[in-house]
């Protein structure tokens, strides 16, 4: 008989093969009984679903049996003053949940900030006529993406931390940290992801070079000041083109982040087939970031919105099959969409799920009142809890924030320093 040994998520790894979970498999999103982990997104799931499992040393990866002994001569009493807070938390089944969470989103907040410090010195860099320093850029980009891999959802909702006149470098820290998100869901190596962030981050570098009165303008811009507008790609481009090292597909990016399939785009009007992957990735999340965003000239519109326009666009502008990967990648109710839910309560969309696409986790910010909770929580609707039963919920509809004077970018910067 093989052996089984009980295993809490915080010494869950991969490799470990999962015989039984702490309830029955038909209330788990799981589709077999019985399965080794072996992706960090499953990994991820397993962590966020289950408070224990049982796992089979036998049918385990040969190189972690050494790791699953040990566990299993762990002490009794470590074991069961772990049970005691599960049973503890009995009230909250969500606890797990919030405390995970919110340490990852306050890990992200402190590599976000001092990407945050990177770009802001890069553009002014750019705008005196220096040189920049891409190899800080490219150790940023690989923590990001060693953060994306571990903890993705968290980094994308700290994208909505951006303010309307800081639109150039909060647009490139976004752009950076969504074309990881995405690349991630699409299945890129490290390396891949490295090259995919290095050049959201660098993207719009030309923008430096383009005149403030263009580049701030409130209103329209005319047809000659488009064209001088159009000229930042190339600007970026020749800003990185003899930095050593400089990947081919960063550059690449630099230069034809604005062309689209149907040739139709600039500089140089290339049709889809041309166009790298690395490349349409980057072109995709550009838009999606900039149309969420308060700008000189516009205000921002909603996640939900930008990923319905992007679809129709798709039509013309964008790889059809990409599009929909982004929507299945963000949600169909995506990161920072506020919902309301059919009990009444009203909460901001933070994670979403790979096998409950219409149950994500929600930060919850009003009552069934609509008055706001003294202290914020997280309701993980793919928790079993909360799909059954007299405490069933789902989400009744996408809400305006303005229509209750709700500021995502305040809640997540309060919740994301721990305030």
């Amino acid at each position: 008989m093989n052996k089984k040994i009980k295993i809490t998520p915080e010494y869950l790894s991969l490799g470990m093969y999962v015989g039984e979970l702490d309830r029955p498999w038909l209330e788990s999103p799981f589709l077999f009984q019985g399965f080794i982990i072996d992706s960090d997104e499953l990994l991820e799931e397993v962590k966020t679903v289950c408070e224990f499992v049982y796992v089979d040393e036998e049918l385990s990866a040969p190189e972690i049996r050494g790791q699953l002994q040990i566990l299993a001569n762990r002490p009794t009493t470590v074991i069961k003053e772990r049970e005691t807070l599960n049973v503890n938390r009995s009230s909250n089944p969500d606890e797990v949940d919030h405390d995970k969470y919110m340490k990852r989103l306050q890990q992200s907040r402190l590599i976000f900030n001092k990407t945050t410090q990177y770009v802001n010195q890069a553009l002014q860099d750019v705008r005196l006529g220096t040189s920049i320093d891409t190899s800080k850029a490219r150790q940023l980009v690989s923590e990001l993406a060693d953060q994306v891999i571990s903890s993705p959802h968290a980094l994308v909702w700290l994208t909505f931390l951006k303010q309307r006149d800081e639109y150039t470098a909060n647009h490139c820290i976004n752009v950076c940290i969504l074309a990881l998100s995405f690349g991630r869901c699409l299945g890129l190596d490290k390396e891949q992801l490295n090259m995919v962030g290095l050049g959201g981050l660098l993207h719009d570098l030309g923008k430096m070079k383009i005149p403030d009165e263009i580049l701030n303008k409130p209103g329209k811009l005319t047809a000659e000041e488009f064209n001088i507008m159009k000229q930042h790609p190339e600007l970026g481009f020749q800003l990185l083109k003899d930095e050593k090292n400089m990947p081919q597909d960063v550059l690449d990016a630099v230069l034809h982040h604005h062309e689209r399939k149907n040739a139709c785009g600039y500089p140089d009007q290339l049709p889809e087939h041309k166009i790298p992957l690395l490349t349409q990735i980057i072109a995709i999340v550009d838009v999606y970031d900039a149309v969420t965003s308060d700008r000189c000239y516009h205000d921002g519109i909603s996640p939900y919105e930008a990923l319905n326009n992007i679809y129709k666009w798709a039509e013309k502008d964008f790889n059809k099959e990409l599009v929909e990967s982004l929507i299945k990648c963000l949600g169909i109710y995506p990161i920072g969409s506020l919902v309301e839910l059919d009990k009444g309560p009203v909460g901001v969309v933070i994670s979403a799920s790979k096998t409950a696409r219409l149950r994500p986790m929600i930060m919850l910010v009003l009552d069934k009142h609509k008055k706001p909770f003294k202290k914020r929580k997280i309701m993980n609707l793919a928790n079993p809890h909360w799909q059954k039963g007299p405490h069933a919920t789902e989400i009744k509809t996408i809400l305006d924030p303005n229509k209750y004077n709700i500021n995502i970018r305040h809640i997540i910067e309060e919740e994301s320093r721990g305030l």
